[in-house]
């Protein structure tokens, strides 16, 4: 097979997924946003581990974006979602028509800042352009070159920034994956963005011990009971938000048992109970995108868009404020605020 598949992020996400699709025997070029991202490589062979054991061999490493999408009839766009700006960007002048470009994930609202990024740089290409509700893998990187796949999740939502495209993005998705199902709309992927129930709040809470450099396990000892039973009324937030859009969605358990298969009662019992979270440890520094991409790319939309729908999120927006003076940083002034995108047109455009 010599089909061309380009993948953007040397991240966790992009080794996992470039080394995934070489197994099938796809030509794969990585993108790095800069050489020393690149040279953080031995070679071009990357080492599976987890469930999957083999070694894949990458065809292109490389800073030069023109070169890393040139004739790859599909792009997956693995950067953490602050990123997507960057990257459409840089990716504008050089997409040609008939490309599929996938979010993975878009997070909330993904499409709809790239598409707008694509055409403020000039591109006049006719893609197809689309985004997952979740990234593909549960995956991390021991060292470069070397991903380790924990869990492939089951029923990733695809939804095309154009509904028409959704079902043949959906579709060339299955062609590698083979779990994937098409979402109604980019409302719906945006709004199951269970990474702003599983991240900001739970690495918030954990902060002193993330600024201490314990080690820990993110899930099965980060999230306890009281921790677990917060992030259950974050939950009911979201929900509540997606109901007033006119929107059903699995609550973050049923996510988990639907995704992992995961069993219990309550959020605590389904997480301790979720094999792939099992060994998945807690960041170590307290620069990690669980703040820096989830609260700009996710609550801060979500809580833009639960404001023109009427639903308060005292939550949400508590992890928002709470981020903002830890760090320093105006979440809600770099994030995927209404400023910078039409909320009510988006959820007119998706509501047809």
């Amino acid at each position: 097979m010599n089909k061309k598949i380009a993948v953007i992020s040397t991240g966790n996400g992009g080794q996992a997924i470039a080394a995934f699709i070489a197994l099938k025997g796809y030509y794969v070029s990585l993108y790095a946003r800069e050489k020393e991202r690149v040279d953080m490589f031995a070679n071009n062979l990357f080492h599976i581990k987890g469930i999957i054991n083999d070694v894949a061999s990458i065809g292109l490493i490389s800073c030069d974006m023109e070169e890393v999408i040139k004739d790859a009839y599909l792009i997956l766009v693995t950067t953490p979602a602050q990123y997507h700006f960057a990257v459409a960007k840089e990716m504008a002048l050089y997409l040609k028509t008939g490309q599929v470009v996938v979010l993975n994930p878009g997070r909330t609202f993904g499409t709809y800042e790239f598409n707008q990024v694509l055409e403020q740089n000039g591109c006049n290409a006719d893609i197809l352009l689309g985004e997952a509700d979740t990234l593909v893998f549960t995956c991390r990187c021991d060292k470069p070159g070397n991903p380790h796949i924990y869990e492939i999740k089951k029923k990733v939502k695809i939804a095309g920034h154009k509904k028409a495209y959704t079902k043949e993005i959906t579709d060339i998705m299955n062609e590698i994956f083979h779990d994937m199902e098409s979402a109604p709309s980019v409302l719906h992927t945006g709004l199951s963005n269970i990474g702003v129930i599983f991240h900001p709040l739970p690495t918030l809470m954990n902060i002193t011990r993330i600024e201490a450099k314990e080690v820990f396990r993110y899930y099965i000892d980060g999230i306890s009971p009281l921790v677990a039973n917060i992030l259950e009324e974050l939950d009911k937030e979201r929900l509540e938000t997606a109901r007033k859009a006119g929107i059903e969605l699995l609550s973050v358990c049923e996510w988990l048992k639907e995704r992992y298969g995961s069993t219990g009662n309550n959020l605590y019992e389904c997480i301790q109970n979720t094999h792939a979270y099992s060994s998945v440890l807690a960041p170590f520094d307290i620069d990690t995108r669980y703040i820096h991409e989830d609260v700009q790319t996710g609550c801060v939309p979500i809580s833009c868009l639960a404001k023109e729908m009427g639903v308060k999120t005292k939550i949400m927006d508590s992890a928002i404020s709470w981020a903002s003076i830890i760090y320093k940083k105006d979440f809600y002034e770099c994030g995927r605020n209404n400023k910078k995108l039409d909320i009510r047109k988006i959820i007119d455009d998706n509501l047809k």
